[in-house]
């Protein structure tokens, strides 16, 4: 699995489980929908959206923070093979949320943006405290900045070919830069207050300013500069992948219609990328998320969530569970065959199994200590430390500090109404966040983590839904012993699934920078139950 830096220079009301989907296509699906009064000056929802389509996958991504979801068709888009045009996953998006001092919720998160619900748009905040943007830098930005590993490889062949006096040999054809290298956001505008680094460049001749044609390019480390075991939260973070998406994005844009949240002055320094391979990856994307927090409050009790619309192919016959020890969230088929439907076409035989895995994720708070990776459940929860290596990177390597959360809560929801339903307020997306349901009540081992009836032992806490066997040191039960817990198992029926994977809790001051990297993972056995898939898709994981 992906440890530490992200090493990915590879090679280098009594709820029930609907058994019917209540997904339904939005009345202005295909057309632009009425947007809601917006305050004088306020942002336009963003518009721009592209395939990142670079190896066996195409994903649609866009600049408001929806992934994998096209709106205007209300249908799923991260394909699997890019080929066949079904998509493995329905939508996702980051969710955020913490706690100002006054001991108010300050929240921001995406879903489908259905109807137009908006949480984030497009650009960076201005870093004097206030934490503003105006429509001019919205527009400006509602675009992605695309690069490409090769070409910031070629860039810096040939400067070091100019500094090294074999132009004429190195390069006999000549050499011309990429014309995106000049459009590339290295800055900001100081003028208007925002940061002046915006994107990470490697800056060539050591001037502190980004000029391609003096040698600096969009950051890839393919040099291998970076020192992993000792990096920090406030370090740069590099441009990954073979192929590369950058784009700002921010809360602050106009009011919270999706969460009804209250904005926290959060800007988001995004990346999806995807890497061209041989093996496992060549079926994965992955997505960076550098946040930072450019208002004046600090943030207690904050979490940073990857949440997943888990459509796999025919939305009504999914289940989905985790791996605890590998910080793995999935969705597999209720059965061998999976059907088409009116919002998406199916799998057929021998179904994949899709899953986000928590690569890296947030900082932990500091405490001057080296927080262990022990499989002694006392000490992992007296000494702020982990017992799974797949759920954490920096604990017990003898580094103060580095620590970083993987997955703390893997959550269910569904379509419908209840307490397990889709979150309307910036409460219930804050309880989910948390493992807790819309009701306030708490997750539950067994049955659906909810009622009683189903299984579910309300005596018995659950941060992670549908553990399987993977949680031995009963981690996610508070020590409490249990035994296996899935869907299969618990008799639920297949249906119309969405999770949620969770890091947390943390603090970010004002002008705090930390920073997650999610990846997207699949897998298709050839025969078998459908959880055979799943099995490989555990393979496939540990390859990243």
């Amino acid at each position: 699995m992906i440890g530490a830096c992200f090493a990915l220079w590879i090679m280098s009301s009594s709820a029930t489980w609907a058994q019917t989907t209540y997904k339904q296509m939005p009345d202005d699906a295909g057309v632009v929908a009425p947007q809601p009064p917006t305050r004088a000056g306020a942002c336009a929802p963003a518009t721009a959206l592209r395939d990142l389509e670079w190896n066996n996958v195409r994903a649609l991504i866009e600049t408001g923070g929806t992934l994998w979801h096209e709106r205007a068709n209300w249908r799923g888009s991260y394909i699997v093979p890019k080929e066949d045009n079904v998509s493995t996953v329905f939508a996702g998006g980051l969710w955020l949320g913490g706690i100002s001092p006054d001991q108010q919720l300050k929240l921001a998160s995406v879903m489908h943006r259905r109807n137009g619900k908006n949480d984030f748009w497009p650009g960076p905040l201005t870093n004097d405290g206030s934490a503003e943007v105006d429509v001019t830098v919205c527009d400006q930005y509602d675009r992605f900045f695309i690069s490409m590993r090769a070409d910031a490889q070629r860039h810096r062949q040939y400067y070091d070919a100019v500094a090294g006096g074999t132009v004429e040999e190195d390069f006999p054809d000549g050499y011309a830069m990429p014309a995106y290298f000049r459009e590339y956001p290295a800055h900001g505008n100081t003028a208007i207050n925002q940061d002046y680094y915006l994107a990470p460049f490697k800056d060539y001749d050591g001037d502190g300013n980004y000029i391609p044609e003096n040698g600096d390019y969009p950051w890839f480390d393919f040099l291998q500069e970076i020192d992993c075991s000792n990096r920090k939260r406030e370090d740069i973070v590099p441009l990954y992948g073979d192929r590369n998406f950058y784009w700002i994005f921010n809360d602050k844009g106009n009011i919270h219609t999706e969460s009804q949240g209250e904005p926290i002055g959060m800007e988001i320094r995004a990346q999806a990328f995807a890497f061209s391979t041989n093996d496992e990856i060549n079926n994965m994307t992955f997505n960076n998320y550098v946040l930072i927090n450019q208002g004046t409050q600090t943030l207690t009790n904050t979490y940073m969530c990857q949440w997943v619309d888990s459509d796999l192919g025919g939305i009504n016959d999914d289940y989905v569970g985790c791996d605890v020890q590998r910080g793995l969230g999935y969705t597999y088929n209720g059965d061998a065959f999976d059907e088409s439907d009116s919002f998406s076409i199916g799998y057929g035989e021998n179904p994949p199994a899709f899953g986000v895995d928590f690569f890296e994720g947030p900082y932990q708070d500091a405490d001057s200590i080296d927080n262990p990776l022990t499989d002694n459940f006392s000490n992992a929860v007296d000494s702020l430390g982990i017992p799974y290596e797949g759920i954490g990177i920096g604990y017990g390597d003898g580094v103060v500090d580095n620590e970083r959360f993987g997955m703390r809560r893997f959550i269910y929801f569904n379509w419908g109404s209840g307490p397990n339903s889709l979150p309307t307020q910036a409460g219930h997306f804050y309880n989910y966040m948390r493992g807790y349901w819309k009701n306030g009540q708490r997750m539950a081992f067994g049955g659906d983590g909810l009622n009683p009836g189903t299984g579910a032992d309300l005596e018995i806490p659950a941060d992670y839904m549908f553990p399987g066997d993977t949680d031995p040191a009963q981690w996610g039960t508070e020590g409490v012993p249990v035994g296996p817990w899935s869907e299969v198992g618990t008799g639920n029926p297949p249906g119309d699934r969405l999770f949620l994977q969770s890091a947390g809790p943390f603090t970010l001051e004002p002008g705090d920078y930390n920073n997650i990297t999610v990846g997207m993972v699949y897998a298709r056995a050839e025969g078998g139950e459908p959880f055979e898939s799943v099995k490989l898709l555990r393979i496939a994981d540990d390859k990243a």
